[in-house]
């Protein structure tokens, strides 16, 4: 079994993988939104200009999320004050403040790339993914299934698909857990022992705290691969802002609820606005109050205007299903419906939903516990308390992997 994972290439994973959208640095903010919401995966590729210092001409591929456009939008008083605006600009000035924050690069590797030597690229610092070109073969079945001829006019889209698939850490470990049974006994000790649990990247923010505190700590989980965590007073865990979660959402929106609410309470909206009921009335009034006190004016009519329809604020196509559910009306009472899943690697989930796990659960738990949910990291609390006490990376996770498919971590008789 070892000498067939040993055997293996980058090309193997990418059987039936959707082709990733690529837009060019000058495409508006707005036009990259919209692209993230009709394509399969919650992310898309900008082909990053060349330094003007280097003689050879490379291109960099930096991975952007609706997270990323938050952060961008939020991260900014001009951008708070027209929200407009900033959408209008180019989608470049999102890609200098991902790769600014140490995060979105994704490294091009040749197919027939050893999954091993993979594996220490998306070890590197920053790095989030592999862009692996597609075969001809591949390619044309592609064309196919989509209805068009490869000729097809690609340039009068703002996105357009490359030639290339992504594979990111969840796709990698969950090959890997395919062949769980090579990785006895390490597979079964706990993540404590294995040191997987981390605690100097856990970003945590109180139920009270404002909710633009939460954007710093959103670009630092995005580069670590987690989430912001929602603690209470005992730093027990009582939810998350999740990137994933966040793809679902609309930026106007979910910005003035950043800009006008606690912590807490943007967790609230952001959950509400993803079920098939409209925010409260309480959360939208105090957005209002907190938005007009911050002399975000524009933010606050656009709320006030949009407050007047069933809506609050435009939400995504992914939030507009039907519902008559009576007890969405307050945060405590959502009901936790299971979010639409993309055909890729992550989801949409409850900003409560959140993945726990304990300090002497065993490595192999806590994989399957992850990639059943879709992510990328499992929460660790306190086993009596419930505080949080860390959380395990599917970055160290794979760390550990690797490390038992060197050759000297091979037994003779695999």
């Amino acid at each position: 079994m070892a000498a067939t994972l040993l055997s293996h290439v980058v090309s193997d994973l990418c059987i039936g993988r959707p082709r990733v959208l690529t837009l060019p640095p000058s495409t508006p903010v707005a036009a990259a939104l919209a692209a993230l919401r009709t394509g399969a995966d919650p992310f898309v590729f900008v082909d990053d200009e060349p330094a003007a210092c280097c003689h050879a001409k490379t291109t960099t591929y930096v991975k952007v999320t609706v997270a990323d456009i938050l952060c961008y939008a939020c991260g900014d008083a001009g951008n708070l004050r027209d929200v407009a605006a900033a959408l209008s600009r180019p989608v470049a000035v999102v890609v200098a403040g991902a790769v600014a924050s140490g995060h979105g690069v994704t490294h091009r590797v040749d197919p027939q790339t050893r999954l091993l030597d993979a594996i220490d690229v998306l070890l590197t610092d920053g790095c989030q993914g592999l862009l692996v070109p597609l075969s001809a073969r591949t390619r044309k079945r592609h064309h196919q299934h989509q209805g068009q001829a490869p000729s097809s006019d690609a340039g009068a889209l703002l996105a357009t698909s490359s030639d290339c698939c992504v594979l990111t850490r969840e796709d990698i470990v969950r090959h890997l857990f395919g062949s769980i049974s090579h990785f006895s006994p390490v597979a079964a000790l706990t993540v404590a022992s294995l040191g997987l649990v981390r605690r100097d990247v856990v970003h945590a923010v109180h139920v009270d705290d404002d909710g633009l505190d939460v954007i710093p700590l959103l670009r630092r989980a995005v580069s670590d691969g987690t989430a912001v965590a929602v603690v209470a007073d005992d730093d027990a865990l009582v939810g998350e802002i999740c990137p994933s979660v966040l793809a679902s959402c609309d930026v106007e929106a979910v910005s003035a609820a950043f800009a006008g609410l606690s912590a807490g309470d943007t967790m609230a909206y952001i959950d509400c606005s993803l079920s098939s009921h409209s925010p409260p009335e309480f959360l939208v009034r105090a957005i209002r109050a907190q938005l007009a006190g911050k002399g975000l004016d524009a933010m606050a009519e656009l709320v006030e205007c949009a407050g007047k329809d069933t809506a609050v604020l435009p939400l995504s196509p992914s939030s507009s299903l039907s519902s008559t559910s009576s007890d969405e009306d307050s945060p405590s009472g959502r009901a936790r419906r299971p979010r639409r899943m993309s055909s890729g690697s992550f989801g949409w989930r409850s900003t409560e939903d959140v993945v726990a796990c304990h300090s002497e659960s065993s490595l192999v738990a806590v994989m399957a516990q992850a990639l059943a949910h879709r992510v990328g990291y499992v929460w660790v609390a306190n086993e009596t308390s419930g505080a949080l006490v860390g959380v395990v990376r599917f970055a160290d996770v794979l760390a550990v992997l690797r490390e038992q498919l060197r050759p000297q971590s091979v037994s003779p008789r695999c």
